[in-house]
This record gives structure tokens, C-alpha cells and sequence, in this order.
């Protein structure tokens, strides 16, 4: 392929930059050719200019294509499509400073003419932004400009936004922010900006490699500057939830975010995540909520959402899960051992073969010997009951066989042994009942 010569350079520049002054041509009448000899003109010049075009010889379409460009810019939208090849082409091969200035303004203004002539403006304005910054010095000057075009860009076509575009934006921004012509907040607006049109692209088609790369590149580019913070993003949100509480979306872009910058301990996230419970209760927002008040020690809401996501809650498996962390939480944090085997047991009828509920039974029943004994040959049968538990959690369940062995081999050499078994006229393998809360009969052994 001819590259432009050098003479061609500062042609393709001048027939670009020259005022109009010629005749009645399209450019003054608003027609596609002009009219008479001018429409002659202009129809032979597209002719000639589009055969060197697609012979890949721009330096012979250059002179034809200038005059169109000038006289006749309604002709066809491929003025504009080809003579941005062309003058990129030409950037790109010029050592020349002062000669690439001049094409990249040229190139800069046959966007904005192709927007007057055609339309398009967000999409052409996309495509300005980024060969703006492409190919211009880079210099903190360069990326403000190239931030407002690219903004304006994405304000204009939203969801239809590049992928392109949208990154370029957020390097920009990150730019921008580093060289302080950018606050904290700014920069999670322009991310959230962002990332709403790639969820919603990527909800409209969860397989779009493009989308995912672009939002895994954003992400990467946010998390890498400063302005990543909670509070920024605690700063620019929480006005938005005191003033609307009944927005699904900004409720869910609010845990989200504060969610992935890990600043789930904000009563923000709190606040967020309950209200969006109440808008669109489900099994797993108040599971969520569940853990999220206990890691606050919050243990009377841990309980109440705990309670709301096994009401929920369908599948059977997940229910019994729940039950069995309610039923761990019931018996460390709040001592009540009866209703945490309460819990296990509810846990054990959705879920027979999971051996965890009679693990937590077994350690129930080991850490209630000092309640349940009168003196410590009763607090010693206790014990009994409970690695009765633990046999059963890894007969039911193979999985766990090396955790109910530790704790059996644990507690079995704490069994009474045979004199004491003989002074309270018991026989070994002879049924024993504990009585106390437990209430479960079991059989006499030794260590």
C-alpha cells in the first residue's frame, strides 16, 4: 500500500483546514452534490477519489477526496469513514511533529463535520475521544479533553456505550484523579457510571467476553488508585439513599459496591442491605443480612433474619444449613443449649445424611456436664450421650469421620471408669438415662 508523501501531508492539511469560498456547491445549498457544474465537480471527484480509496492508495485519493470533503459533505457518511483511515494512516506514518498536529486537529474537526452532516453524535463523539487521546502528546491537557469528549460520549448513548469508550473514560479518570483534577467521589461516580452500562450488558448476555474483560479491566484500573476508599464511596452515596430508599437498583449498586471494596461494616451496607430485603425479600438477601449483623454482634437481628431466610427458604439442604448455623450461633453466642439441639434437630429432619448437626449435639452435650451432674461420676456419663453423638455424625456421614474421631478420642478416656461403674450398681453395656435437659438414655462403657 502508498503511504502519503510528504507534499501530501500538508495538502490533505491545508484542503481540510482551507474556509470555503468556492461557488453554490452542497456545502451552501445543503444539497448532497451542489448543483450544475459544481454537482459534476463533486460527483466526479467522489468517483475518482473512492477507486484509489479502494486500492488502497491514499496518496492518489487524497486531492479528489479533499475537494469533496470541502464542497460536498452530504455526499455519502464514507467521506468521513474513509477519510479517517486516511488521515490516521497518515498520523501514523509521519515522524513529523508539527505536520501530526496538524493532522490530528484535521482529524478531530472531520469528526465534529461528520456529526454536523450525519448525526451520530455520541457514537462519533466515542470514536473522537479515543483517537483524541490516541494520538495526541500525552500530557494532563490531552486527558481533560479527551475526558470530556469521551463523558459527553457516554452521556449521549448510555447503555449502546464501547467497551472502548468506557475504559479509555475510566483511565482518564484515574489520571485525572492521580494529578489531582479529580476528587475521590468524582472517580467512584464515573466508575459506578461505567460499570452500570457493562451489568447491564452483561444481564442481557452473562456469556459477552467483551463486557466481562472490559468490567474486569475497570475494576483492576478503580481498585488501583487511591480514591477506592469507603468513605468516598459512603460520601457519594449515602445522600442518594437518604433521598430515595425505594430504588432497587441504586440499593443494589450500593451493597454491591461496598460489598467488593470490603466496607461491609458501614451502616451504610447495613442500612442498604435491609432496605433492600424489605423491597425484594428472599432466602439469601436475608441470610445475608443474617451474617452480616453477626459479624456486628447484633445477635438479636442475626437470630430475626436468620429466622425470615429458613421462612424463605425452599430448598431443603440450603434450609438445613441455615438451621445449623442459627443452632451454632444459639449455642456460643447466646447459651442456650436446648433450643441450639432444637435447631440441630430441625437441621438433621431436612438433611439425615449430614453428620455436622449431631457434631454439634455431641459438643452440646460435652459442655453441659458441670449443669448436668450432681457430682462427677454423673457429670463423667454425660459424656456418654455425647460421643453417642459423634458415632452417629460419622456414621451418617463419611465426610467428617476425621473431625468425630477427634472428638471422640477426646472425651472417651474421660468416661467413669470400671470401680465407679461397679460402686453405682451399674452394669457395662447396660442402659443409661441422662436426665437434665438432655433426657437421652444411652449405654454404660469404659474409657
Amino acid at each position: 500500500m502508498k503511504t502519503i508523501s510528504k507534499l501530501t501531508l500538508v495538502l490533505l492539511a491545508v484542503f481540510i483546514s482551507a474556509s470555503i469560498s468556492f461557488g453554490q456547491k452542497g456545502v451552501e445549498d445543503g444539497s448532497k452534490y451542489g448543483h450544475g457544474e459544481d454537482s459534476i465537480r463533486c460527483l466526479t471527484n467522489l468517483s475518482l477519489y473512492s477507486e484509489f480509496y479502494k486500492q488502497n492508495n491514499y496518496e492518489d485519493a487524497a486531492k479528489p477526496w479533499t475537494i469533496v470533503y470541502n464542497e460536498c459533505p452530504k455526499a455519502s457518511k464514507n467521506i468521513y469513514l474513509h477519510g479517517e483511515k486516511m488521515i490516521t494512516d497518515a498520523i501514523e506514518n509521519t515522524d513529523n511533529e508539527e505536520k501530526r498536529e496538524v493532522l490530528i486537529d484535521s482529524l478531530m474537526r472531520l469528526y465534529d463535520k461528520r456529526i454536523k452532516y450525519f448525526a451520530q453524535k455520541g457514537f462519533v463523539l466515542g470514536k473522537k475521544g479515543l483517537d483524541w487521546i490516541k494520538y495526541s502528546e500525552k500530557n494532563i491537557n490531552t486527558f481533560k479533553k479527551g475526558y470530556e469528549i469521551l463523558n459527553e460520549s457516554i452521556d449521549l448513548r448510555g447503555k449502546k456505550s464501547s467497551i472502548g469508550v468506557l475504559v479509555s473514560f475510566i483511565q482518564a479518570t484515574g489520571t485525572l484523579y492521580d494529578n489531582n483534577e479529580l476528587s475521590g467521589q468524582k472517580v467512584v461516580a464515573n466508575y459506578d457510571k461505567a460499570l452500570k452500562i457493562l451489568d447491564a450488558r452483561l444481564d442481557k448476555n452473562a456469556n459477552d467476553s467483551y463486557a466481562q474483560r472490559g468490567k474486569e479491566v475497570i475494576d483492576k484500573i478503580f481498585k488501583g488508585t487511591d480514591a477506592a476508599t469507603c468513605d468516598n464511596v459512603i460520601q457519594l452515596f449515602k445522600p442518594r439513599f437518604e433521598q430515595n430508599t425505594e430504588d432497587i437498583e441504586l440499593l443494589k449498586k450500593i451493597t454491591s459496591l461496598l460489598d467488593e471494596l470490603n466496607c461491609t461494616h458501614s451502616k451504610l451496607y447495613a442500612d442498604a442491605s435491609e432496605q433492600l430485603n424489605k423491597l425484594e425479600p428472599s432466602a439469601e438477601s436475608a441470610h445475608h443480612l443474617a451474617k452480616l449483623f453477626y459479624s456486628k454482634n447484633n445477635y438479636d437481628k442475626t437470630v430475626s433474619y436468620y429466622k425470615e431466610a429458613i421462612k424463605r427458604q425452599e430448598d431443603k439442604e440450603k434450609k438445613a444449613k441455615y438451621y445449623l448455623e442459627l443452632g451454632e450461633i444459639t449455642f456460643t453466642k447466646l447459651n442456650d443449649k436446648p433450643q441450639a439441639r432444637s435447631y440441630a434437630r430441625k437441621a438433621i429432619e431436612l438433611d439425615p445424611d449430614n453428620g455436622k448437626p449431631f457434631i454439634l449435639i455431641g459438643r452440646l452435650y460435652a459442655k453441659s456436664q458441670d449443669e448436668c451432674g450432681s457430682d462427677e461420676f454423673e457429670k463423667k456419663t454425660v459424656l456418654w450421650a455425647a460421643v453417642d453423638k459423634f458415632i452417629k455424625a460419622k456414621n451418617v456421614d463419611p465426610d467428617i469421620k476425621e473431625e468425630a474421631n477427634g472428638y471422640i478420642n477426646s472425651y472417651k478416656p474421660r468416661f467413669p471408669d470400671k470401680r465407679s461403674i461397679f460402686f453405682h450398681n451399674l452394669e457395662l453395656g447396660g442402659t443409661y438415662t441422662i436426665g437434665c435437659w438432655i433426657n437421652e438414655t444411652t449405654y454404660v462403657r469404659t474409657p
